[in-house]
């Protein structure tokens, strides 16, 4: 995916209060171009007051709400009719955030959270600039290369990050449920360091994921 997922839908952390989460977190930087996933009308805008930071809904024909939270700048006004693709705003870290992200949730028409997941690849592909790869290779032109090789180990060293993060998290899950095993066979320590690896996962998460 173009960017990271870094808070799934329903996951629950302390970072929350251990509410279900009611959309899902990508990580991206700060400026970041957002775009309508579908046909609407922007039915709200949020100013930055709230927990979700600045932000919009956008209502689509059937009545279902995508809303973008945590935003820097927000391009649409309430009323505005949005075609798929639309330039919505700018992404960024505002209102109850621990870091640059896009949070994006959906709602059906009673206004019950949907799992927005199944859209999340479209949600990142229409994301941050569309230059091709050939467009990206002139691009060179007006940019440093110094800043493009920047760029590029910036993406491997997430990229790396990433891995270590989903096998720390697998790694003390995994460990744990061995101790409890162990536990049970009769290792009488078995349960206390098992006790010790979900703290240990837990703070992981709060540790890596996003609001």
């Amino acid at each position: 995916m173009k960017f990271r997922l870094t808070g799934k839908f329903g996951e629950m952390s302390p970072v929350r209060d251990w509410q279900p989460h009611s959309g899902i977190d990508i990580a991206m930087p700060e400026g970041t171009t957002l775009r309508s996933v579908a046909d609407g009308v922007v039915d709200r805008v949020f100013d930055g007051t709230g927990l979700i930071g600045k932000g919009l809904s956008v209502q689509f024909p059937d009545g279902t709400r995508a809303i973008y939270g945590h935003m820097n700048e927000v391009k649409a006004h309430v009323g505005d009719k949005i075609h798929a693709g639309d330039i919505v705003g700018l992404s960024g870290n505002t209102g109850n955030s621990t870091g640059p992200h896009l949070h994006f949730g959906l709602k059906d028409a009673n206004g019950s959270v949907l799992d927005p997941t199944p859209i999340t690849d479209k949600l990142a592909s229409i994301s941050g600039d569309h230059v091709g790869p050939l467009g990206k290779v002139f691009a060179w032109g007006t940019e440093s290369i110094r800043e493009k090789a920047a760029d590029m180990t910036t993406e491997i060293a997430l990229g790396i990050f990433d891995s270590l993060k989903d096998f720390l998290l697998a790694g003390t899950l995994i460990g744990s449920a061995i101790l409890i095993i162990l536990k049970v066979a009769g290792w009488r320590d078995g349960g206390r360091w098992a006790g010790v690896l979900i703290v240990v996962n837990i703070l992981l998460k709060f540790i890596f994921g996003g609001i």
